[in-house]
């Protein structure tokens, strides 16, 4: 057997506090482009069906008021397109694929292609204004199934399954831990928004009540979730052991609250995040430097919030019909878009920022991912298979794929695991077959998650 682990190189930032953040941010990014949709019309009015752009060019795809866009760690970006109850894959070639939901085209009798016909091959099950597609570093994924009040799980063979079933409409927030045992989402019901977490063990409970109408989610280091508010027009840091009771102004970490006219432009940049108005804040996320983007739909703009609580013009919009075909400079001096929906930090570090007129997935690229190596042990072969092991470090995700070449296009997803700060292990029970004659290893940001 030709047992040759080697090395990949890996995809994350050192997280350190630097002298001058958002020089750094600024370094990892150019330009802000186009990776999914081609706006057939602008506004709030836009129909945007399916125009049965499956597996062709991804920028020929009338995508239907998208609300949410991220990337796996072979930089698939995954849509949620609400308005045509349907998940999208754009693949690294420019195609795009629809992975959950049912096009209005395929189901007999052309019924309604919105609804719940149970759990199953995702490709055959019926989503209801799906607002999250929230991706798994493999590519599986979970779905806040708004509608349908659920959230739904996609495994790598396309299978779907029911997670969560609550009694309330599902918002626009979900985050899942890496191991699966966590997960916060938002709900809303009449004039009441909630954040809520869900365990294994202690299922649902309520985090904290009284939001606005919450939005994204995104957790810090320390455990801390984030919460954006469209209504509340801020970003609010809610402690994990908050305890279910209501959430305050005390909260608020970025934007001036609720306050409806006040949007804020470039000329703030520098201030402190809670002085800056930050209109409709609907996307959060978090960036390995460990400040975190804000996408504000009445803005229509994306701010960048360094680790001392400035805020920086990342993208900026308007809440107009601004929608730019092309591609511009950032930080952008001009209006880009408008009503972003959301916005995502890849494991790579691209940026991708859902807009929901016109159908707009755009991404900004990271252009100087740094490069850290994991070391390799000494790795032997056993009568279970091939051992592997590797030194980690706390708070890294290390994933294991294999490989019968060195080929670019036939590795395979083996596993992936949190590092313990010692020596890693991994037994490779399927090493005895020939799709088991290499390995490499990616490192990538521990966190956010």
């Amino acid at each position: 057997m030709n047992f040759a682990p080697f090395l990949f190189a890996a995809l994350i930032w050192p997280i350190l506090l630097r002298a001058d953040e958002w020089a750094d941010l600024r370094a990892q990014y150019q330009m802000v482009t186009v990776a999914g949709g081609f706006g057939a019309l602008s506004g709030d009015l836009n129909p945007n069906e399916w125009n049965n752009a499956e597996a062709q060019d991804a920028l020929n795809a009338e995508l239907s008021e998208p609300h949410f866009a991220m990337e796996d760690i072979n930089g698939r970006i995954f849509v949620a397109d609400k308005n045509a109850h349907a998940i999208r894959r754009i693949d690294p070639d420019g195609t795009i694929h629809t992975v959950a939901g049912m096009n209005l085209n395929e189901i007999p009798g052309g019924i309604s292609n919105a609804g719940f016909n149970g759990d199953g091959p995702a490709r055959q099950r019926l989503l209801d204004g799906p607002q999250i597609a929230y991706v798994m570093p493999d590519g599986s994924f979970y779905i806040g199934d708004s509608l349908n009040r659920r959230i739904r799980y996609v495994d790598l063979a396309g299978n779907m399954a029911t997670i969560i079933n609550d009694t309330d409409i599902l918002s626009r927030g979900l985050w899942v831990r890496r191991d699966r045992q966590l997960i916060y989402y938002c709900t809303i019901e009449g004039t009441v928004s909630r954040l809520r977490r869900w365990t294994p063990a202690g299922g649902v409970v309520t985090v904290a009540t009284n939001f606005g109408e919450a939005g994204n989610i995104d957790v810090d280091a320390a455990g801390n979730i984030y919460v954006s508010d469209r209504t509340l027009m801020g970003v609010y840091r809610v402690p994990p052991n908050y305890g279910g009771g209501a959430m305050t102004d005390a909260l608020r970490v970025a934007g001036v609250g609720n306050q409806i006219t006040t949007d804020s432009n470039a000329a703030s940049n520098g201030q402190m995040a809670t002085s800056v108005g930050m209109r409709g804040a609907r996307g959060v996320a978090f960036h390995p430097l460990g400040g975190y983007f804000v996408a504000t739909h009445r803005g229509g703009d994306v701010w960048y919030v360094d680790t001392a609580g400035r805020a920086w013009m990342f993208v900026q919009g308007d809440n107009g019909n601004t929608h730019l075909p092309g591609s511009a400079p950032v930080p952008t001096a001009g209006l880009v878009m408008s009503e972003p929906r959301s916005v995502s930090v890849g494991i790579s570090g691209n940026v991708l920022i859902a807009c929901n007129d016109s159908g707009y997935i755009r991404i900004v690229r990271n252009i100087a991912p740094k490069v850290v190596a994991p070391a390799w042990l000494p790795s032997s072969n056993t009568p279970a298979g091939a051992g592997l092991q590797w030194q980690s470090t706390p708070g890294k995700w290390y994933y294991l794929e294999c490989s019968t070449d060195l080929g670019s296009s036939s590795w395979q997803p083996l596993a992936w695991l949190a590092g313990t700060g010692a020596a890693t292990s991994f037994t490779d029970t399927g090493s005895t077959t020939a799709s088991r004659s290499f390995y490499r290893l990616r490192e990538f940001r521990g966190w956010p998650n």
